[in-house]
C-alpha cells in the first residue's frame, strides 16, 4: 500500500506540472520493470512495478534531416522499491524514433549512482529503457 500512495502522489505530481505543457506522451515500456511512461514538455517519466523514475531533458537534437530518429541527453532520478530498494541519481542518453502520426518509440541507457539500502553502500551501474508513446 506504501508503494502505491507514493506512486499516486508523484503521478499527481508530475499531472500537475502538464497544464502548462504543448503535448504530452503516454505510453508503455520497461524502464523499473513494465509500466507506464510519459512525458510532459521535457520532463521523462515511468511508473513501473518494480520503482519510479523521473527526468529533465536539458539537451536534445537531431543527426539531420536524412536520419529519422533524435537524440536527448538528460538527469535525474529513480527509486527501486523490488528487490535492493535503492534510489539514486542517472543520466539517461537515449534515441526517439517518430515512426507514425502522434507515435514515437524511445530507447535510452542511463549510467546511474545508487545507494542500497539494504547494503548500505552505493553503487555504480548502468540500466535501460525502452518504451512506445502516443502524442495527444
Amino acid at each position: 500500500m506504501k508503494k502505491l500512495a507514493i506512486s499516486v502522489l508523484c503521478a499527481a505530481g508530475l499531472l500537475a506540472t502538464a497544464t502548462t505543457a504543448n503535448a504530452a506522451k503516454f505510453g508503455f515500456g520497461f524502464d523499473q520493470g513494465f509500466g507506464v511512461a510519459a512525458q510532459f514538455n521535457n520532463i521523462n517519466a515511468f511508473i513501473g512495478n518494480d520503482g519510479i523514475s523521473g527526468d529533465y531533458i536539458f539537451r536534445q537534437g537531431s543527426f539531420g534531416s536524412d536520419v529519422p530518429f533524435n537524440w536527448y541527453v538528460g538527469g535525474g532520478a529513480f527509486y527501486d522499491w523490488d528487490g535492493n530498494n535503492e534510489f539514486g541519481v542517472r543520466l539517461p542518453l537515449g534515441l526517439t524514433i517518430p515512426f507514425a502520426q502522434n507515435w514515437d518509440v524511445y530507447g535510452q541507457v542511463s549510467p546511474d549512482l545508487a545507494y542500497r539500502d539494504k547494503h548500505d553502500d552505493f553503487e555504480f551501474g548502468v540500466s535501460a529503457a525502452l518504451g512506445i508513446r502516443y502524442a495527444f
